[in-house]
């Protein structure tokens, strides 16, 4: 191996067993340690001198106890199993290198959500609620083809979404901080002009990073111009959204529905009344769990592991 490789791994995930076997398999020359409680993070990092870390956040495993493996003195390269790394920041170094897994589950996360965007618009969530009545009464419902999708946040999940939705036959509109076009985008428009653009959206569909200029963003003056009817969707991060102009928007009208999957306090509080509303269908942080989502996140680590020790680029690194 050249000087610089990694020869010693710290894996914070609490399912070892999830993807142990692979990582021995294709690296037999390695040092794994496997930190499966936020209390093993710390010994293991004393006793392994980990070169490099694979860090993989969860409700159960919580961002703060990931926090202190970027900081510690021996690690070179953090990967992180995920695309969001708001729980790192600001950056305990700046003489890291850092990878994510942004990409990798993005399709099944798109389909969810256009499950979720199809639930909401053909009034499934209200065909539910007459089942458990027993009740047979037919609802219409508007087609999506021809209707129109806002995109905010055109990465590679927001991507595959506007991909998906044009298949449908939907007009796909974009928001994104760079001008690089996409094959589905019919317009794409800078950040600016969010409140013009929700004005014309008949499904607003949130895929940004938490940030100090994301955090809040989509509150009382974005609902005060949706369209009667629009239909929200949040799998990015719940404090993208203000929570409590999103229960009014909804309680009072202003917008149709909406598909929730992260919050402002996970795991959703059971006094929220987000629950009890009939027109939001609640999914638990959960919108890209394919069922072999670890394997999947280890497999692409593994690949950026070879590319570190061969001397090649890193896939997803990020300027820190």
């Amino acid at each position: 191996m050249p000087p610089t490789a990694i020869r010693s791994v710290l894996v914070i995930h609490d399912q070892p067993v999830d993807f142990r076997g692979m990582l021995e398999t294709r690296f037999p020359g390695l040092g794994f340690t496997f930190a499966d409680t936020p209390d093993a993070v710390a010994p293991a990092l004393a006793a392994s001198q980990p070169d490099a870390v694979f860090s993989i956040k969860q409700a159960g495993f919580p961002g703060a106890a990931h926090r202190p493996a970027a900081a510690y003195p021996s690690v070179r390269w953090v990967q992180i199993g995920g695309s969001g790394y708001d729980h790192f920041l600001p950056w305990p170094r700046r003489d890291l290198t850092v990878t994510n897994c942004a990409g990798v589950l993005a399709p099944f996360l798109a389909e969810t959500v256009i499950a979720g965007i199809m639930a909401v618009n053909a009034n499934l969530l209200r065909y539910a609620a007459q089942q458990r009545q027993a009740l047979w009464r037919p609802i219409a419902f508007q087609p999506l083809a021809g209707r129109t999708l806002l995109v905010v946040g055109l990465g590679a999940i927001g991507g595959q979404v506007a991909r998906l939705a044009k298949a449908l036959g939907m007009t796909v509109l974009a928001i994104r901080r760079q001008e690089t076009t996409h094959p589905a985008v019919d317009e794409l428009h800078p950040p600016a002009a969010l409140l013009d653009l929700v004005a014309r959206a008949d499904v607003i569909s949130l895929h940004v990073r938490l940030d100090s200029e994301t955090r809040g963003m989509i509150g009382r003056p974005v609902f005060e111009r949706c369209k009667a009817g629009a239909i929200l969707v949040n799998t990015a991060r719940g404090p993208v959204v203000d929570e409590a102009a999103l229960v009014s928007a909804l309680q009072e009208g202003r917008i149709g529905g909406a598909y929730l999957d992260v919050f402002e306090t996970e795991p959703l509080p059971a006094a929220s009344p987000l629950w009890a509303l009939p027109n939001v269908l609640i999914t638990p942080h959960a919108s890209d769990n394919v069922a072999d989502w670890p394997l999947r996140l280890a497999s692409f680590f593994a690949d950026n592991l070879e590319r570190w020790n061969s001397g090649r680029p890193l896939l997803n690194e990020i300027a820190i």
